[in-house]
């Protein structure tokens, strides 16, 4: 849903008359999907597994060396910037009995060494090094090397495509992309900080928290109320991807009416979400990358929160600003927004027949549940 009406003069025209944008009619989102541990199974299955997914940001690892590590559902990836220029993504687990030859994140490794026999792998995935190698040397160096995985970096975003099936999905949401992500290039920014937050709730209802601006009032009252205008929004969609814009209260006090890119960056917040788990919430200065991943459990999931800068931080001042910026999200966000979300899981057993009301000034959340449907139902 794309208007040929510049979406400057499409905010402006909302601004004024205080409106939002709305689809046809309301949808009804039945409570089972977020509750049902056969469904987030299959969800796993075919949106973790068989589906392109963002997995990381290519500017938390800018030099030769960098690393982080990640699970994937029951896969564990390594990434590694392993040239200037090159990022690889390898199987978390060493060739000789299965131990993970890495954890958390780190910089500028040589190479990786295993904990439990100190085998030891170069940064391209190669064994180059065995104790005892007269015990092993029936095989070849070479059919130990670590398994490497199918990654592409498109504006600075990791993509994993760990089949044919998910790589015809990335090559047909290239142009989608492309339109969606056209100002932001996250190659060229620089990593701030990072938090895990593990939450009570189904991992599509800690992405619905981004999807609507209709709360930011009520929910936020002394923390977002006084920064940005609530329930009014721009929707846009490209293919499954989603982008929400909204005016900052800035955008009142100003005389530019929004008229140039640089305005439009600076009196608004924009919120996209790259289907099916990651969301963007950018700002003229920064941009927040939320990734959400289901837990063990179909009432839990795993968000990893990063705040990556246009700026490098290099002085203290500089430091103290993107600080409180990286606070005021988690305050938020973990703060507000999850534990109304944890609250809101537990009822759903309450009445598990029940259905969610998505309202007409709700189209990014139909429209993402629409689309994991869709998926779902293309297997």
């Amino acid at each position: 849903m794309k208007s040929k009406i510049d979406i400057k003069d499409r905010l402006h025209n909302l601004i004024i008359n205080r409106e939002t944008d709305y689809t046809n009619d309301i949808y009804k989102n039945p409570v089972k999907e977020y509750t049902d541990l056969k469904r987030n199974l299959r969800e796993k299955d075919i949106l973790f597994k068989n589906n392109p997914i963002c997995i990381g940001v290519s500017s938390a690892i800018p030099n030769k060396g960098d690393w982080f590590t990640l699970q994937l559902i029951d896969i564990p990836i390594l990434v590694v910037r392993k040239t200037a220029n090159e990022i690889a993504a390898y199987l978390n687990i060493c060739t000789h009995r299965g131990a993970k030859i890495a954890k958390d994140s780190g910089k500028k490794a040589y190479s990786f060494q295993c904990p439990y026999h100190s085998w030891t792998y170069s940064l391209d995935g190669k064994l180059i090094g065995r104790p005892r190698e007269k015990a092993f040397d029936s095989i070849d160096k070479e059919k130990c090397n670590l398994t490497e995985l199918n990654i592409h970096n498109h504006n600075g975003f990791l993509w994993l495509t760990s089949n044919k099936k998910s790589e015809t999905k990335f090559k047909k949401n290239i142009n989608h992309l492309n339109l969606l992500l056209k100002d932001y290039n996250l190659n060229n920014y620089h990593f701030y900080k990072k938090k895990i937050i593990n939450i009570n709730m189904n991992w599509k209802l800690a992405a619905d928290t981004f999807l609507e601006l209709y709360h930011i009032n009520s929910l936020h009252k002394e923390t977002l109320s006084p920064i940005i205008m609530s329930d009014i929004a721009l929707f846009d969609s490209f293919g499954s991807n989603i982008r929400i814009i909204g005016p900052r209260k800035s955008v009142l006090k100003s005389k530019s009416k929004l008229k140039t890119n640089q305005e439009f960056k600076t009196h608004t917040i924009q919120v996209m979400t790259l289907f099916p788990n990651t969301v963007l919430v950018t700002h003229h200065e920064h941009v927040e990358v939320w990734h959400i991943l289901p837990g063990n459990k179909e009432n839990e999931s795993k968000v990893s929160f990063s705040l990556f800068s246009i700026e490098k931080a290099t002085t203290k001042s500089a430091k103290q600003h993107w600080e409180n910026n990286f606070n005021l999200a988690i305050d938020v966000v973990q703060a507000e927004d999850f534990p109304l979300g944890e609250d809101v899981q537990k009822g759903f057993y309450a009445d598990p027949k029940r259905e969610l009301i998505f309202g007409k000034n709700e189209p990014g959340l139909q429209h993402f549940h629409k689309s994991i449907n869709q998926a779902l139902k293309d297997g």
